[in-house]
Parts: structure tokens; C-alpha cells; sequence
């Protein structure tokens, strides 16, 4: 059975499949409309020739029915989503059977909330909601891993699938989906020069290294997201904007992008030295 629920902006959840109709955080999303994806295709004619020039996959608009016992209750569903107009969006789940974990979500603004009068025959308040898909459908997946010095010997603790030689951490990434996704990664500890690739089928696709020492107590962000590209060198407070540190060479590109499929990230150090390597990243998926 697929379920729907919404998470606003202070992690808070509000559930749409109404088990029970009673509770405050909850009612129904009924006949749900536009949870695939269109596409506009352009093309031109040369002697009864048609040529493609461009393939553009857009996500459409998410529509339903939002069911509530009454005013109060859709006003608590008002508080809820706070701003309507706000431009940081919400995240709409939707969960194709009841393991929790297969959920995947879109970042989304609320369009429209057209309210009408209680039905006399139901008794209940129908409104027509519509959210605006800012995303693909996501899945977020978090990837964390710690080196320690013990002695002459080295001691990582494991949180994820990898393997360790040399100077070189290995960790599998296995990206579901059919899109090529963006990534955040932190390094904290005592790091010199910290390289980090990309590669699948035993070719480097895409690398990042920045020639600066992570002191004790610092740590490096790097953040391949379009709308939040940056680099940064952070000591409590203090944030400093490094990717001018960042390699030169035309070979790396310095924001890793994760392909779809298989493939594998490896960090290396000068010295080896990692403290802590958190990876994140969203499989991402056309139509699920």
C-alpha cells in the first residue's frame, strides 16, 4: 500500500493516510495526480526529415485532495506548513509499501490550497492542494567512516562497506538510480592535501583535491550541489571559503558528481591521517 506523508521545515511530519482520522497530524490525500514526470521534446523539419535539438525532462506539478474533519483542523495543517510563500520548500514522501527505508521524497513548494465549504453529506472539509516539485524523487544516503592513529598500528572503526590500503580509503557506492547525483563530503582531523575520486570500471570519472593542511579541530565541507556549490575550511565560528586551494590542473573538476550505477570513492591524505570522512549524497530517480 503507498503512503504519503509531509515534513516541514523544522523536521516536523505530518502523516495523509489517515488510519486515524481523529488525530490532529493527520487526514487524507486522495486521487493524487502528476507523480510521473513529462517531457517537451524540440525538433525541426528538413525535407520531410525531422532533427531532435533538445530533450527536456521537467517534473510536474503533485495534485490531490486533502480531506479534514473541519476549519480547525486544516488551520492546524496551515500552521503546520508555516509561510506558504516561503522560498525554503518542503519535503513530500511517498513510500511505494510500509518499509520505512525504500521512502523517497520531493522537495516541493505549496501552489495552491483552495478551500471550500464543509460538505453536509460528508461532514468533512475538501481541499484542493497542489505542490510544485522542486526535485526528482530522492533517496538521501549517508556514508560515515573514522581512522584513528593506535600506536604504530592503524584503527578504523566501520560504518559502510570498505577496504583500506596504503594511503588510499575505499568505500562501494552503489547509486540506484538513473540520475547522476551531487554529494557532500566532511573530512575532519589532522589532513594534508586530502585527494577524493571518483571510479567505475577502473577509470577516474571525476576527482577533487585541495592543497591546504585540516588542523586539529577543523574540518573541510565540500558541496557538489548546483545550488550551493562551495568549499569551505570550518573551525567552530570561523568559515573560510577555500576552493581557491583546490587543484588546478584541467583534470580535476574539484565538485565530485556520482554517476548512476556502481562505482567506488577513494580518499587519500599526504599523510594518511584521516580522522573522519562523512559522505552523503540522494540517489535520484526520474519516476519511481
Amino acid at each position: 500500500m503507498r503512503r504519503f506523508w509531509l515534513e516541514n521545515r523544522d523536521g516536523d511530519i505530518w502523516d495523509f493516510n489517515a488510519d486515524n482520522f481523529d488525530e490532529e497530524d493527520r487526514n487524507l490525500l486522495a486521487r493524487p495526480e502528476g507523480l510521473g514526470i513529462r517531457t517537451r521534446i524540440r525538433s525541426f523539419e528538413v525535407e520531410n526529415t525531422t532533427f531532435i535539438e533538445s530533450i527536456a525532462t521537467q517534473s510536474q506539478t503533485i495534485q490531490g485532495r486533502l480531506y479534514f474533519r473541519d476549519y480547525a483542523h486544516f488551520r492546524a495543517f496551515a500552521d503546520f506548513c508555516g509561510v506558504i510563500n516561503d522560498e525554503e520548500p518542503l519535503k513530500l514522501y511517498y513510500s511505494v509499501n510500509e518499509q520505512k527505508e525504500r521512502h523517497w521524497y520531493k522537495r516541493v513548494l505549496i501552489t495552491e490550497l483552495q478551500k471550500s465549504e464543509i460538505n453536509v453529506r460528508t461532514g468533512v472539509l475538501e481541499i484542493r492542494a497542489r505542490f510544485e516539485s522542486l526535485s526528482r524523487w530522492r533517496q538521501d544516503h549517508h556514508i560515515s567512516i573514522e581512522i584513528g592513529q593506535a600506536g604504530n598500528a592503524l584503527v578504523y572503526p566501520y560504518f559502510y562497506p570498505y577496504t583500506y590500503a596504503g594511503s588510499n580509503l575505499t568505500i562501494e557506492i552503489d547509486n540506484s538510480g538513473n540520475l547522476r547525483t551531487s554529494c557532500l563530503i566532511t573530512c575532519e582531523g589532522m589532513t594534508d592535501t586530502p585527494t577524493f575520486r571518483l571510479i567505475k570500471d577502473g577509470k577516474i570519472i571525476d576527482q577533487a583535491r585541495y592543497n591546504l593542511v585540516i588542523p586539529t579541530g577543523s574540518r573541510l565541507v565540500i558541496d557538489s550541489a548546483p545550488d550551493s556549490q562551495r568549499a569551505e575550511l570550518i573551525a567552530g565560528e570561523i568559515v573560510e571559503n577555500v576552493y581557491y586551494a583546490g587543484e588546478k590542473d584541467y583534470t580535476y573538476s574539484n565538485f565530485l558528481m556520482i554517476p548512476s550505477g556502481k562505482c567506488e570513492f577513494v580518499a587519500s591524505a599526504l599523510n594518511s591521517n584521516f580522522g573522519r570522512i562523512r559522505l552523503q549524497y540522494s540517489i535520484q530517480r526520474e519516476v519511481i
